[in-house]
């Protein structure tokens, strides 16, 4: 876990509840200044209630969470996130969907001009400035989601499954684009996933969560060079840190498993 002094995010002994269900209990983390932290977790296990809290949409019952050392009680401007679902408006051009995070905050008319031209060139849309969502496709309107969160200059970006609403193809060339984007404005990043090669692919750690209510079952450093190329999924590393995470993520389940059929086997 990253010193306090390092880190733009921090999550402190977090706990929530709704009504008699407790969704995280006592969960810490953090995410460093230019690190990027993926998130991993059986389904249903809190990974999107946490990114919530993060964002300010979801209040704990106890704990804190602090960005820059701020205590969050309600979404801050310094964070942008990006949702499973596109979440364009349909009524909308390309160009006015990005442009209106920076409307509402009453931007200068040349300042959204420049910020999003360079949002709408840094994810290859140049030209689609007057499309509508319907006319572009899956890959094109994650893009444009992702696009109108960088638009915001945020110090801390929160990535919910950003890539998951999409087929197989589009999904692992956006993963390189949102690396190559990374590698040219780093931030901060906290980035769920179901998909555990994602998750490796992605981050400087990987944090594994785990039980109802979610607890943090293991961290994961990621020693792998950037920028990141296709080849390193098949380096041993990239292999032996899945395997790692797999074994966080299912090794218990599965051990479990084995002492119950055991169990039967004597009875029987």
């Amino acid at each position: 876990m990253k010193s306090p002094a390092e880190a733009r995010l921090t999550v402190e002994n977090a706990c929530l509840r709704y009504g008699n269900l407790d969704v995280l209990a006592d969960l810490s983390l953090s995410v460093g200044s230019s690190e990027i932290v993926s998130i991993v977790g059986p389904s249903g296990c809190g990974k999107t209630t946490l990114l919530r809290c993060v964002g300010g949409l979801n209040q704990l019952n106890a704990g804190v969470i602090r960005i820059d050392g701020q205590v969050v009680k309600m979404p801050l401007p310094s964070v942008s996130m990006v949702f499973q679902h596109f979440g364009l408006f349909p009524w909308k051009n390309l160009w006015n969907n990005i442009a209106y995070g920076l409307k509402l905050r009453r931007a200068p008319k040349e300042e959204i001009k420049r910020r999003v031209t360079e949002a709408i060139e840094l994810v290859g849309l140049k030209g689609f400035e007057k499309s509508y969502p319907h006319q572009l496709s899956g890959g094109m309107q994650q893009r444009a989601g992702l696009a109108r969160a960088l638009v915001m200059e945020p110090k801390l970006l929160l990535m919910d499954e950003p890539f998951s609403a999409i087929d197989a193809q589009t999904r692992e060339q956006l993963q390189f684009e949102m690396l190559r984007i990374w590698d040219q404005r780093p931030t901060a990043m906290m980035f769920v996933t179901h998909s555990i090669d994602e998750a490796v692919l992605m981050g400087d750690r990987v944090v594994v969560l785990a039980g109802r209510p979610a607890h943090v079952r293991a961290v994961r450093e990621v020693d792998l060079p950037r920028p990141r190329e296709r080849s390193v999924i098949l380096t041993p590393a990239f292999i032996n840190l899945r395997e790692q995470v797999w074994h966080d993520l299912f090794g218990q389940q599965e051990g479990s498993g084995a002492r119950r059929n055991n169990k039967r086997s004597t009875k029987t």
